[in-house]
């Protein structure tokens, strides 16, 4: 347990000893009614906790530089996918969650020193920076447990020879002229289903079936991608938050023809732009792509030498990314069942509350947050009981991953984290300063906590928030490996 956090535990009676900490919070939790957000307020009983959850993140900040690049509430930030969709190779699917290449550019160039070591994502996402690195000539390493994802990720690392280039625009020409007579199946999801007009979906199942009969495995890769990438323009839904929302501006084609001319349309127009950058970009080293989870014993002896670490895990946010690309995973046929589905979210870091892990890790956490937040955030009346439990072990399989990378990260090598911070039960989750700090304990250097953006919180938020609303950011937590 942390000695300033029992500190100020135990500041009212002078006791600092782990008994007065477990006093304390006995103390605040033993109403057994459940109280409110609007119940924490300045007379409440939980207000002294809350109180001193922000007094302890006063206090790391004092050993903790906080960068404040920017504190504004923008999704222009380097650390947003933006600048990804004007860039080659970057800019073939739409991933939100990403970050830009330059800011991965810049992290990377102030710390690889020795040009042989290996970058490493453990949650790579599309793969920007894995992509980067072969962009730079290092060699890049991604692990990521979302089917779609480590799909995209993989292809947009395609090389072909000019031979390849040529096949890739005969069948581009051939699917141009072709009738699309052949129907792949409907995705086995009737809520799928449903985010389309029937016209469309139609549309969309006949070039799906086209480029199934395609054998070159990269020709058959860059079409699906085209594929995919058309699906959200296509559906009557749109990504939203933790999910998706029906779009209040959608005007679709009128007839069977025409919906196949616009799908076909769309593909093209992807397809030769894919075929343009790979072309015109320079040689670079393709990066491996690994769809398997970067926690437990995973990163396997091979995965040695690194020299630097860039990732975003998954926010501690609930948002659960089966349900946000719930169509594309599902007519992407990366889901097949509902047992896909839920294999998937077992396997995802405990960022979310949709399924139930069985304890793991637990001697990688932090002390506050399981006997402090949790117990706290589990006294709120919230939208649901297991957010309390899934912020305990989003930061004991964080631990995790940082204990194990340890012994792979070079004497020198820098880690960057970029993460956002949470707001449950009425207190802000300060996810970088918690983080920075169980680097500390983990055997790292903290050099720094750099804030790229802040977070507009809702208006309740920004009640309860007070003088507490710089801890809505988004940031980088920088370690090192001494």
């Amino acid at each position: 347990m942390h000695a300033s956090w029992m500190r100020h535990i135990g500041s009212a009676t002078g006791d600092t000893s782990c008994e007065a900490l477990s006093l304390r919070v006995r103390e605040i939790t033993k109403n057994e009614d459940r109280m409110t957000l609007s119940s924490i307020d300045p007379q409440s009983d939980a207000a002294p906790l809350a109180e001193d959850l922000y007094r302890h993140y006063r206090e790391l900040e004092r050993t903790i530089r906080v960068n404040e690049q920017s504190t504004r509430t923008t999704y222009r930030s380097p650390v947003n996918f933006i600048e990804s969709m004007q860039m080659p190779r970057h800019r073939w699917f739409p991933y939100k969650e990403g970050f830009s290449p330059s800011f991965v550019k810049e992290f990377l160039s102030a710390s690889v020193k020795i040009e042989d070591g290996l970058i490493l994502d453990p949650f790579s996402g599309s793969g920007t920076t894995p992509l980067v690195a072969g962009e730079l000539r290092l060699r890049g390493l991604g692990f990521d447990v979302s089917p779609l994802t480590s799909f995209v990720a993989k292809t947009k690392a395609v090389v072909m020879s000019a031979a390849e280039l040529r096949s890739l625009r005969d069948v581009i020409f051939d699917f141009d002229k072709s009738p699309l007579r052949s129907r792949a199946p409907e995705p086995n999801n009737a809520t799928v289903q449903r985010y389309f007009e029937t016209e469309v979906l139609e549309a969309l199942l006949r070039s799906k079936a086209f480029f199934q009969e395609i054998d070159c495995p990269k020709i058959n890769a860059l079409f699906k991608l085209a594929f995919l990438s058309a699906i959200e323009p296509f559906s009557t839904h749109r990504k939203a938050g933790n999910g998706v929302k029906k779009k209040t501006r959608y005007s679709w084609p009128v007839s069977d023809a025409d919906c196949m001319s616009a799908v076909k349309r769309f593909m093209i127009q992807k397809l030769e732009m894919f075929a343009a950058d790979i072309e015109h970009t320079p040689e670079f080293i393709p990066p491996e792509f690994r769809q398997e989870s970067c926690l437990g014993d995973a990163l396997s002896a091979e995965v040695e030498d690194v020299s630097a670490v860039l990732t975003s895990p998954p926010y501690a946010n609930c948002f659960d990314y089966s349900k946000i690309y719930m169509s594309e995973l599902w007519l992407g046929d990366f889901f097949k069942s509902k047992t896909d589905q839920q294999a998937f979210r077992q396997a995802s870091v405990r960022s979310h509350v949709h399924a139930t892990w069985a304890d793991r890790y637990n001697e990688f956490g932090i002390p506050i947050v399981d006997d402090v937040i949790r117990r706290h955030i589990e006294q709120q009346d919230l939208w649901s009981p297991r957010i309390g439990s899934m912020l305990s072990g989003y930061f004991a399989d964080l631990g995790n991953l940082l204990d194990n990378l340890r012994g792979r990260v070079r004497s020198g090598g820098r880690l960057g984290f970029v993460v956002g911070n949470s707001f449950y039960g009425g207190v802000a989750v300060a996810t970088d300063l918690l983080l920075a700090d169980l680097g500390r304990q983990s055997g790292y250097e903290v050099d720094e906590v750099r804030v790229y953006r802040g977070v507009i919180p809702s208006s309740q938020q920004y009640q309860k928030l007070g003088n507490n609303r710089k801890y809505m950011r988004e940031s980088m937590v920088v370690l090192r490996r001494p």
